[in-house]
């Protein structure tokens, strides 16, 4: 892959060295028991890497420090935090009002349920370290600057060079905010209906991937254009959307005991990091 670049100017930009959460912590108090609100780590969260279950705080879960961190400062890259601000500020409210309307106004905020989707699929640390190594594979010609036609350029070289890290990092920044405001347009071609549960005791959970896709194919491309292929995306701990290529029967519905297992099946099965529940379960 080759492409051509400018130099931008711009002086290094300090690391803030904070918790950059993939996982946004308004998504995660979804996934607490109303009866441990009260607690100051009131989520369960399985490590997946050890086996282990504890009580955390929305905080503990789901950030690597300086995850979105750009290393330069100059009017062309814009921080991440503007990207995501908007959705974390909005979900929260949406996923109340629909709690609060037992979900029977669900599809009254699909589109911008749709929206978030993609945007918690482009933050994922998954896109991030595919796109990572997209980069590395870059091929670079830079311009050293742009003649006073305003068309042609002087290169710095004729020959292509490999990306800095500071490149890469940048560049992939750059490219999970361009999916984000690419919006929701491929998970439209599917039919979305939503599932609700009536207890934390059986609960939906989540992971580090909240979208998940559950089917059948040689490659997640192929998979996800198979007619079978389902896609998972939980909401709380009370209510997850379903995505499928072949239309729903209903709407809306109540996943019993087996579908609720079933479901906390895949999560485990795919979590390569932790999952989070509102209850300690048997994994």
């Amino acid at each position: 892959m080759t492409t051509t670049v400018k130099l931008e100017k711009g002086r290094l930009r300090p690391q803030r060295n904070r918790r950059d959460h993939y996982v946004p912590q308004g998504y995660l108090r979804g996934f607490i028991d109303p009866w441990r609100l009260g607690h100051s780590q009131p989520l369960w969260h399985f490590d997946v890497t050890q086996g282990v279950w504890s009580e955390r705080s929305t905080r503990e879960v789901g950030y690597r420090i300086g995850l979105y961190d750009l290393t330069t400062v100059n009017d062309v890259l814009e921080t991440a935090d503007s990207t995501f601000k908007a959705f974390e500020n909005t979900f929260p409210r949406v996923r109340r009002e629909m709690i609060a309307k037992n979900f029977e106004n669900w599809l009254d905020h699909r589109e911008f349920l749709l929206h978030y989707m993609q945007m918690m699929r482009a933050r994922s640390t998954l896109f991030f370290e595919q796109k990572s190594v997209d980069g590395q594979s870059l091929l670079l010609y830079e311009i050293e600057r742009v003649n006073p036609d305003g068309v042609s350029v002087v290169l710095r070289s004729m020959e292509p060079s490999r990306p800095s890290s500071n490149f890469i990092r940048n560049w992939t920044i750059t490219e999970m905010r361009t999916e984000i405001k690419k919006g929701f347009g491929w998970l439209t071609d599917l039919d979305w209906a939503l599932r609700v549960c009536g207890s934390p005791d059986d609960p939906f959970v989540t992971s580090e991937s909240p979208l998940l896709l559950s089917g059948s194919g040689s490659n997640v491309a192929e998979c996800a254009q198979h007619p079978d292929s389902l896609f998972f995306f939980p909401l709380c701990w009370q209510a997850c959307l379903i995505g499928s290529r072949r239309p729903f029967d209903f709407t809306t519905g109540v996943f019993g005991h087996e579908d609720m297992a079933t479901f906390r099946r895949m999560y485990r099965q795919s979590a390569k990091l932790f999952l989070v529940s509102p209850q300690k379960l048997n994994t």
